[in-house]
């Protein structure tokens, strides 16, 4: 192996270490990985189900709604959020969403201190 190959292969090889190192694998299904500030309104969209949500420093919870786009039923549809500190609140209990249909969403943060939050939308026993 020539010394021009052999830089070339310990270049490749840390690149790929690099991307690697990189990569977020602490995601589930679901998630997109947008963060919030604590005055944004965070959406999310996972087949069909909109999420749209915002947090109330007042009553130190989040606010919103699943709405099921499609024209079938999206069975076990649920919610989490991410806090910048490290907590998920959630996930909210199960519901299935007839299509069209409209459910209201509540998470408690109370005692909690955050940055930023992330949402998702999951469906099925599995959350995908």
């Amino acid at each position: 192996m020539t010394r021009h190959t052999a830089y070339r292969a310990a270049i490749l090889a840390l690149l790929a270490i690099g991307v690697a190192a990189c990569r977020d694998t602490s995601t589930e299904p679901g998630e997109s990985g947008t963060r919030w500030n604590a005055d944004q309104t965070a959406s999310d969209t996972r087949r069909g189900v909109d999420l749209v949500i915002s947090y109330n420093p007042s009553s130190r919870q989040f606010n919103g709604t699943v709405t099921n786009t499609t024209s079938a039923t999206v069975t076990a549809v649920r919610v989490e959020i991410h806090l910048s500190n490290g907590t998920e609140l959630g996930p909210t209990p199960r519901v299935d969403l007839a299509a069209g249909a409209k459910q209201s969403v509540t998470l408690d943060a109370s005692g909690q201190n955050f940055d930023w939050y992330a949402v998702h939308v999951e469906i099925g026993s599995s959350g995908g």
